[in-house]
């Protein structure tokens, strides 16, 4: 599981006391986990999916995490060979920085379902 906390340039730059907590995780999860530990050999990718979705499901008790008929279909589609760098101003998200900006990863999500409707895709991979 991640935690996601997007804020906007104004609430995150300022005095360090004042600053809002968290930075954007959802968008750089799935590449990053792919990038560091995937592709390094610590974690399989069916142990990703399992971390990333299975078992946060599982602890929450709720209807999510596979593919399964009368389960909810929140899902993604990523092109796990994809390479490039990660672009925070590219977000779909309304926080547009990241300490990971720049930074070269493999496997990038292509498609988001959000209870089996498209809610986002990446036009270079189509619809």
């Amino acid at each position: 599981a991640t935690d996601h906390a997007p804020h906007s340039k104004e609430e995150k730059f300022t005095s360090f006391t004042k600053a809002s907590f968290g930075i954007v995780g959802l968008e750089t999860a799935f590449a990053l986990t792919m990038t560091e530990l995937v592709e390094t050999g610590v974690i399989t990718l069916r142990q990703m999916v399992e971390k990333l979705s299975v078992n946060p499901a599982k602890i929450l008790n709720i209807s999510k995490g596979c593919i399964a008929e009368g389960w909810i279909a929140d899902l993604v589609i990523a092109d796990p060979e994809a390479v490039y760098n990660i672009d925070a101003i590219q977000f779909y998200s309304k926080g547009k920085h990241s300490p990971f900006d720049g930074r070269k990863v493999k496997g990038r999500i292509t498609h988001t379902f959000v209870k089996g409707k498209l809610k986002y895709h990446d036009e270079r991979y189509g619809n």
